[in-house]
């Protein structure tokens, strides 16, 4: 049975005992200490033993909780039902979930099972042995086998199987084991009792090979191919699965890159972009002049200003000015751009309009540029700017040097010396 169940459950007795060679040596000074010392003592040594347990010997279960344990975890592999397994055996790892899935479309189901105890590391484990006969999916024969679990107690009082030392861990080593219980059993696996029950279900296992060909050939040759195929599948998927999240790691670590490179460059412009408005000033054009989106003849024609025209002025760049044009950043020849002088782009010394020759209702064609304000007042707010060849009607001239006048429906006052 040792060969055959070293094929269907890859290698459970022969390889734990290889990965757990090192024990041996510890376990069998111990066991001959503990038989020296039990000569010597009232008998009760072996109760208090952690490896009294594999000395014991083999008693069919006769515990409801363990045989229930154990045909449910039967029901739920047979199933391939992993999230059931995974209540009351644990730690299930993801190769085993793929495995026990893949693994189990081939049962029909397990039966006729026993289940055989001794004591584990305390009072409260169990070191089980499970007679079971295998129905594979549409083969006539059942075949025997024999499985191990070690069974503890949760701390509510429940049982569950420590997956730790099932047989896919034991062929795998994906869990660390404890020292004490890889010892206990090894040490269980070298007795006689135990030794008897798998050569008893070995020459079960023979036998019924030997009567059914279509066993021999599924076991020995269909099941043992697609163990393999399973095993190349997984490995590519769990490389795969490296590869995506590595791809997907890269990826995110490169976007958060690029945001923080976003948001800095957004800070930049928003300081760039202060820094501009506390130094603008007002200009005006001196002649008629091409608005562009770009400090170069090439770039794209915006528009035109006309002569006189009032413009927010940020900065100079390669002789082209940088102005607002229409709530956007854009650019003129600099050359065509003249400081404002007051309230108006003439020379005050040239106005000669005053407060007597101007009356009510008169029409203006303004000469120059001039700001139209809330109140007589040249830090007063700005109600409109109205440009030169463009037309004010006086509604009343003050003696103080100040006219309202009405433009383009806006009411509001400007310098009586800048009216023509």
């Amino acid at each position: 049975m040792k060969e055959f169940f070293q094929k269907i459950k890859i290698d459970k007795i022969t390889e734990f005992l290889k990965k757990n060679a090192r024990y041996f040596g510890a376990a069998a000074v111990f066991v001959a200490m503990v038989l020296i010392l039990a000569r010597c003592t009232d008998g009760t040594t072996s109760d208090k033993d952690p490896m009294a347990g594999a000395y014991q010997q083999y008693a069919e279960s006769d515990n409801k909780e363990v045989n229930d344990l154990i045909t449910k975890y039967y029901e739920y592999y047979a199933a391939g039902d992993t999230d059931s397994l995974k209540q009351i055996a644990t730690p299930i790892s993801d190769a085993e979930v793929s495995y026990i899935q893949f693994y189990s479309q081939y049962i029909e189901k397990y039966q006729n099972l026993k289940v055989y105890t001794k004591r584990g590391l305390d009072k409260d484990s169990y070191l089980c042995s499970v007679y079971l006969q295998i129905k594979f999916a549409n083969i006539d024969t059942p075949v025997a086998g024999l499985d191990f679990f070690y069974v503890q107690t949760k701390d509510d009082g429940s049982l569950y199987i420590n997956n730790v030392y099932g047989s896919f861990n034991q062929s795998n080593g994906e869990f660390d084991m404890d020292t004490d219980i890889a010892s206990l059993i090894a040490t269980f696996e070298q007795q006689s009792d135990v030794l008897a029950l798998q050569a008893e279900v070995q020459q079960e296992c023979n036998e019924a090979m030997l009567a059914d060909e279509n066993l021999n050939t599924f076991v020995n040759t269909t099941l043992q191919d697609a163990i393999k195929q399973w095993a190349a599948d997984y490995k590519a998927s769990v490389a795969q699965a490296a590869e995506e999240a590595a791809a997907a790691k890269a990826a995110e670590e490169e976007a958060a890159a690029k945001a923080a490179e976003e948001a800095k460059a957004a800070e930049e412009a928003a300081a760039a972009e202060a820094a501009e408005a506390a130094n603008a000033k007002t200009k005006v054009t001196t002649d008629k002049i091409n608005v562009r989106d770009a400090a170069s003849e090439d770039g794209n024609l915006l528009g035109q200003l006309a002569s006189g025209t009032q413009v927010t002025w940020y900065a100079d760049e390669n002789g082209w000015a940088k102005i607002d044009y229409n709530g956007t950043k854009a650019y003129v020849k600099a050359d065509y751009l003249a400081d404002v002088s007051g309230d108006s782009t003439q020379d005050t010394s040239q106005s000669t309009n005053s407060s007597a020759n101007l009356s009510q209702g008169q029409e203006i064609t303004l000469a120059n540029t001039v700001n139209v304000r809330e109140s007589m007042s040249e830090t007063a707010s700005k109600v409109a700017v109205a440009y030169a060849g463009e037309q004010v009607t006086v509604i009343e001239s003050y003696a103080d040097g100040w006219t309202k006048v009405d433009y383009n429906g806006k009411q509001g006052y400007c310098k009586t010396e800048y009216l023509q």
